[in-house]
């Protein structure tokens, strides 16, 4: 039985689109929204949740490497990977950064499947902005240099590129460092509590304003790992 991976946006030019369309619904994507035009991709991408973009090096109104970046700077509740479909040895600008586009360069019609799996495996990291934004954002919260810490950022990471990875999300951030889901649970918990007695209560109401229950005092490992993610969301 076919794996189903869901539904895919095709971005190309209309006489490319019905072979494409045949490729990627024999891959397991459905349903496939067409586009014809970069304006009308990031339009489409706003309104739906798509697991694929797959589009061509060139298309009207710009290229596939400035449409996964256009992609990525939208406030979305989850970041499709962008499948690029380029002639061997064409350059585009910016493909040095198509990794923290979310995005994969494809040479050949033959190896869609092979390169759509290797993108929903890979590790999306943030981008150098929203890196150093989210750094910030701990800074200014207090919390400190600890384990904790680095399962924050991995969490919040993993959070922004798709809202609903929130649900496994102690588990799926703690992997990394060699935790289980308790054991990350318990180092952000301690964070948290950390940074609400050592931190400074006038940027800690400057960033959460009044989404913390006054009643706990300070927010909850997902309330914290929630609202950082949405930060990032919103400033592109």
């Amino acid at each position: 039985m076919q794996t189903e991976h869901g539904r895919a946006l095709l971005a190309c030019l209309e006489g490319r689109a019905a072979a494409l369309d045949e490729l990627l619904r024999s891959c397991g994507y459905s349903p496939v929204d067409t586009a014809n035009d970069l304006p009308s991709a990031l339009a489409a991408v706003t309104k739906r949740r798509f697991a694929l973009v797959l589009t061509t090096a060139t298309l009207p109104g710009g290229d596939g490497v400035g449409l996964a970046r256009q992609i990525t700077a939208l406030p979305l509740s989850s970041y499709p990977d962008v499948l690029i479909l380029s002639p061997e040895g064409l350059r585009l600008p910016e493909a040095s950064r198509l990794a923290e586009y979310g995005a994969a360069m494809l040479t050949a019609v033959e190896g869609l499947a092979d390169a759509a799996e290797a993108l929903r495996k890979r590790e999306r990291p943030l981008t150098p902005a929203r890196s150093a934004r989210l750094e910030g954002l701990l800074d200014r919260l207090g919390v400190p240099c600890h384990k904790g810490r680095d399962v924050l950022t991995r969490a919040v990471a993993l959070t922004w590129r798709d809202r609903e990875n929130i649900r496994n999300i102690c588990s799926a951030a703690g992997e990394p460092f060699g935790m289980t889901g308790k054991q990350a649970e318990r180092a952000l918990r301690h964070v948290i509590e950390a940074a609400w007695r050592g931190g400074k209560m006038e940027e800690q109401q400057s960033i959460f304003g009044d989404t913390i229950d006054a009643r706990r005092g300070r927010p909850t490992c997902g309330e914290m790992i929630a609202h950082l993610a949405d930060i990032l969301r919103r400033e592109g």
